[in-house]
């Protein structure tokens, strides 16, 4: 934080962190081998919604690149807002490198066109018989959490499952420490 901005209470956003992603590759083979958790063939990048120009433009060339990348991967690209006004990047490969790769990609590329502090959080879906983990990297933190959301109830998550699976993992990925920011996505489309 520069003077002005202490003088002026200004905050600033922090640049995102795309690099801790790729520790997602080695991850994998822990999280099935050892805790049985299986890539359920889609990921997602969410960004937070604006409406000015350099946005627009950095975005469009951000869903056109992935796309191309994507169908070079035999994968599938869908671009949409959910019912909070949040736009995705979703992806869909069976193949976990290929997801991790696009999911640096979308954030690297709006990094580099300057609309890296729109990027909110890379979401990684992961199951294990009929359950789901959402595996989330928040940009800002450049940390991951766990989000496994109970299917027979509504809006209330496996807390203890969430600990258990960050505490075994603790070597293998960067973890989120304050467990006050392991924000649910509710209706994540992922």
């Amino acid at each position: 934080m520069s003077f002005l901005d202490a003088l002026l209470g200004r905050t600033r956003v922090p640049p995102a962190r795309t690099e801790p992603l790729f520790a997602l590759s080695t991850a994998i083979v822990t999280l099935e081998s050892e805790l049985g958790w299986h890539p359920g063939g889609r990921a997602g990048v969410v960004l937070r919604p604006a409406e000015d120009s350099l946005y627009a433009e950095a975005q469009e060339e951000t869903g056109e690149l992935v796309t191309l990348a994507a169908r070079e991967m035999q994968g599938q690209v869908e671009i949409r807002k959910d019912e909070y006004g949040y736009q995705w990047l979703l992806f869909a490969d069976p193949d976990w490198e290929d997801l991790v790769a696009l999911a640096h990609m979308a954030g690297q590329n709006l990094t580099e066109q300057g609309a890296g502090e729109r990027l909110l959080a890379a979401v990684f879906r992961l199951v294990k018989d009929d359950r789901v983990l959402y595996l989330i990297f928040n940009y800002k933190r450049g940390a991951f959490y766990p989000f496994i959301p109970l299917a027979d109830k509504e809006k209330e998550r496996d807390n203890a499952q969430e600990m258990r699976l960050a505490a075994l993992m603790e070597k293998e990925l960067p973890w989120e420490k304050d467990y006050s920011r392991w924000y649910p996505l509710w209706g994540c489309p992922v």
